[in-house]
């Protein structure tokens, strides 16, 4: 993660650099960072900007004098607080924005930023209706789910599946990248028999009503495009209800190695929910 966070930060060193070239050199330098800080994503984000701007600044062969200011705001994964707070970072003379992470809030602030013209450059909102056709001033480090959707799409394949249920968290991060993988799956003859939608702020109860209604539609491999949840809770209540067994097969987005990647060594408890009997072709 602190590699596709200084990637940003070199960025946007560069754009300060050459649109000074014929400028007096500033003393101090603004970016805005709007993200939410107690994220799967956002510990991580946080830990490796700190650390990135700590390494420029420590250099005075990179700006040479100049000092790179990171303006940080917290939107608590909040549509309306990641608006809120571009406004506010916009007003303190930022040259761009590190951010938001999630791609409901990348719809929105990239508006905002359009009609500015301030560059928002993002390491995490992959949904791939964020084009920089329509929002020129967006630009991310991360590939969009398009990508991941036509690898998923080609396991579905290779495995001879036709139909598949798709599970998703109801914004657009969940329905335009599900969305992907339905023109994917169109490719190979394949198709999503079924669209199962969490509400944004799902809780277990949510998910055992969606997973128990679901055993009686007919296919039994599952598609889950959801955002980092630490306590895997969709794998934990699939075990409950005794379908992380060979008569299910269960495939995750990069959602799932995201989270698995933030836990610390010596705490995996919620690992136990990912282990199952070995599954058979069906």
């Amino acid at each position: 993660m602190r590699g596709a966070v200084v990637l940003p930060l070199q960025f946007l060193i560069w754009v300060f650099l050459t649109s000074c070239f014929y400028c007096q050199k500033p003393t101090v330098v603004n970016i805005g960072a709007i993200f939410s800080f107690n994220s799967v994503i956002g510990r991580v984000a946080k830990t490796a900007m700190e650390a990135a701007l700590s390494d420029v600044n420590a250099d005075p062969r990179i700006l040479s004098g100049t000092e790179l200011r990171l303006l940080k705001e917290n939107t608590n994964s909040s549509v309306f607080l990641g608006s809120v707070e571009a406004f506010q970072v916009l007003d303190k003379n930022i040259v761009a924005i590190i951010g938001p992470q999630t791609s409901s809030m990348a719809h929105m602030i990239s508006e905002i930023v359009k009609g500015l013209q301030v560059p928002l450059i993002s390491y995490a909102a992959t949904d791939p209706t964020l084009s920089a056709l329509q929002f020129p001033f967006f630009l991310r480090t991360i590939q969009s789910d398009a990508h991941q959707m036509a690898a998923m799409a080609g396991l579905i394949d290779f495995y001879g599946w036709k139909e598949v249920i798709a599970v998703f968290v109801d914004d657009d991060y969940g329905r335009n990248g599900i969305s992907a993988l339905h023109d994917e799956l169109d490719k190979t003859m394949s198709r999503i028999s079924h669209n199962l939608a969490l509400p944004v702020q799902y809780n277990l109860n949510d998910i055992a009503d969606l997973l128990n209604k679901s055993r009686f539609l007919g296919p039994r491999v599952y598609i889950v495009h959801v955002d980092p949840d630490p306590r895997l809770r969709i794998f934990t209540v699939a075990k409950e209800l005794h379908m992380m067994t060979g008569n299910y097969v269960w495939f995750a987005t990069d959602w799932l190695s995201t989270t698995v990647d933030s836990f610390s060594p010596m705490n995996r408890t919620s690992l136990a929910a990912l282990q199952a009997r070995r599954f058979s072709k069906f």
